[in-house]
């Protein structure tokens, strides 16, 4: 059985983790935005980032959220390419840089509505055969 034993007496020598038997740690307040060209959102934690970021791994295209810390992780199957640019229709991930280009976080809570504005405010509508929806550009 997976556990983890804390003890806390006020004792500065013998209190903290006294046992981890394979149970993974992480902080409860990473999050990541998961955002959709529809305008709907949610926040994931650190165990379903990790999870969908393991998914994603072997099609996964990344691109900041023009000249802002965020990088939005997408599905590289769902992007659209057209004469008039590059597109991204679907689900993405939002995390921050970490400020090497090479390592992601998790996002605070105000980082979470930064991102979700930088997104939504670069959406644009794709028309065609009398249907619009709206799509990310992609550099």
């Amino acid at each position: 059985m997976k556990t983890v034993e804390v003890q806390m007496d006020l004792d500065p020598v013998n209190d903290g983790v006294k046992e981890i038997n394979g149970e993974k740690l992480y902080v409860k307040e990473e999050k990541t935005l998961i955002i959709s060209t529809d305008g709907r959102s949610r926040t994931a934690g650190f165990l379903e980032t990790m999870e969908i970021a393991n998914k994603l791994r072997e099609n996964c295209h990344g691109e900041f959220l023009g000249k802002t810390p965020y990088i939005m992780l997408i599905n590289g199957d769902k992007i659209i390419k057209l004469e008039t640019g590059t597109f991204f229709v679907g689900t993405a991930m939002i995390m921050k840089d970490e400020g090497d280009g090479r390592r992601m976080g998790s996002l605070r809570d105000e980082e979470i509505k930064q991102a979700e504005e930088e997104f939504k405010k670069r959406l644009v509508t794709l028309v065609g055969n009398g249907q619009e929806f709206p799509a990310y550009p992609l550099i």
